[in-house]
């Protein structure tokens, strides 16, 4: 089995068991990339085909909004990244997936999953799994996200992803909270 895959693998049966035959078919199809900081992933208006597993490295998701930069959310390694609605409903994208550091990703197709799902049930379960943790983190991220205080912002996404300041830069972080950075410097002391 190729090195960097098999990180993935173990990724995938934190969720799910999973056969020999689907461990090989996800040797076969995976991709391994290893991206320069800045690289775009996924772009507005086009939509992403590829569910990618963050190896090593930082992404965030962002979209422009009246001209301005606006950070939705940012990824540490080891977790599954996609333009979510976008990849979901193979619809065009609203936003754009961009590395912030140098990242290595594994990815897969939308296809190459339906089709792996199709063959392999436990696979199946991965992406429920996968798809109501993220359903889950996003609904107890932004529930009564708008009534919190600077504060209150900030500690909920410390909470969510605890290595947050050493991994994103705080321009991206106090764009993603809605506050400015020097607001998000007083919530942080």
């Amino acid at each position: 089995m190729e090195k960097p895959v098999i990180e993935f693998i173990k990724h995938i049966r934190q969720y799910s068991t999973l056969s020999d035959e689907a461990e090989n078919a996800i040797v076969v199809l995976a991709r391994n990339e290893i991206l320069a900081k800045g690289t775009i992933l996924s772009k507005e208006g086009k939509t992403c085909k590829r569910l990618y597993f963050l190896k090593n490295g930082t992404v965030r998701t962002y979209f422009y909004q009246d001209g301005k930069d606006i950070t939705h959310w940012i990824y540490p390694k080891n977790n599954m990244v996609t333009s979510w609605h976008s990849y979901l409903s193979q619809t065009p994208s609203k936003d754009y997936i961009e590395t912030t550091e140098i990242s290595e990703v594994i990815s897969l197709t939308y296809t190459q999953w339906q089709e792996l799902y199709t063959t392999f049930p436990e696979l199946e379960r991965f992406g429920r799994l996968l798809i109501e943790e993220q359903m889950a983190l996003i609904d107890d991220f932004y529930k009564g996200y708008y009534f919190l205080s600077a504060k209150e912002k900030y500690q909920l996404l410390i909470k969510a992803i605890p290595n947050i300041t050493q991994i994103a830069n705080l321009g991206h972080i106090a764009s993603m909270l809605g506050i400015s950075q020097e607001t998000l410097s007083r919530a942080r002391k």
